[in-house]
C-alpha cells in the first residue's frame, strides 16, 4: 500500500467521529414528497409538464447513526388502470459528508402494490412483478412482497434543525425479493426497469 493511500485512509477514519457528532444520533421524521416518474428511462428529461409523470407520497423515516429505515407510500395508477397504493420499505445507509448539512444515502428494499376493491373489481388485489395480479384472499402480504419488485435508491439528504430535505434517484429493479434470495446471482437486483427522481421534505418528530 502506498504511503499516501494509508495517510488518506487515516484521515477519513479520524474525520468520521466528528461528522457523526455534528448531527443527532437519532432522528425520526414524518414527511411528504413529489416524484417525477417518466414512462421510459430515456424520457427522463422530458414530460415535466405532464401530470401523469408525477406521483406524490408520504413517508416515515428513522435513522440511528448511519443506519436508516424508511416506509414510503405512493398512490398510483396500476397497469390495468386501477387505482392502487405502492408501499416501499427501504433499509439504507446515511453517511455524513458535511455533518448534518449533507449526507450520502443509498439502500434497497421490498415493495408491495395493493389495489382495494373498486367498481370494476369486487375483490382487493396485489399487483406483482410483470403486471400480474393476485387476490388478497389467495396470497398473503408476505407472499406478495416476495413476488414484487425490489427498489433501490441513491441520493443526498440534509438536516437543518427539525427540517430534513432529500433528493434521490429511486429505481425499480427487474428482480423480486424472492428471486434475490433464491438465486445465487443476487447482483441481478441491479438490473433496472424504471427510474424516478424524488424530492422529499420531512419534519423531525423526535
Amino acid at each position: 500500500m502506498h504511503k499516501s493511500t494509508a495517510i488518506l485512509i487515516l484521515i477519513i477514519i479520524l474525520m468520521v467521529p466528528s461528522t457523526v457528532g455534528a448531527r443527532s444520533l437519532l432522528n425520526v421524521s414524518l414527511g411528504f414528497g413529489a416524484t417525477y416518474s417518466p414512462k421510459e428511462l430515456d424520457d427522463i428529461s422530458l414530460g415535466f409538464q405532464d401530470p401523469d409523470n408525477w406521483m406524490f407520497s408520504g413517508e416515515l423515516s428513522a435513522r440511528f447513526a448511519f443506519l436508516q429505515g424508511q416506509a414510503m407510500v405512493y398512490p398510483i395508477t396500476c397497469s390495468n388502470e386501477e387505482q392502487g397504493v405502492l408501499l416501499v420499505g427501504m433499509g439504507s445507509m446515511s453517511l455524513p459528508v458535511l455533518g448534518s448539512l449533507l449526507a450520502l444515502e443509498f439502500g434497497a428494499g421490498p415493495s408491495v402494490t395493493y389495489m382495494p376493491t373498486s367498481s370494476n373489481s369486487s375483490r382487493s388485489q396485489y399487483e406483482l412483478a410483470n403486471g400480474e395480479c393476485a387476490d388478497t384472499e389467495e396470497k398473503t402480504f408476505t407472499e406478495a412482497m416476495f413476488a414484487s419488485p425490489v427498489y433501490l435508491q441513491i441520493g443526498l439528504g440534509s438536516e437543518v434543525g427539525p427540517v430534513g430535505l432529500r433528493i434521490r434517484w429511486l429505481m425499480e429493479s427487474s428482480a423480486t425479493l424472492g428471486s434475490v434470495f433464491t438465486s445465487s446471482e443476487w447482483w441481478g437486483m441491479f438490473a433496472i426497469d424504471k427510474a424516478s427522481l424524488s424530492l422529499a421534505l420531512s419534519l423531525k418528530m423526535f
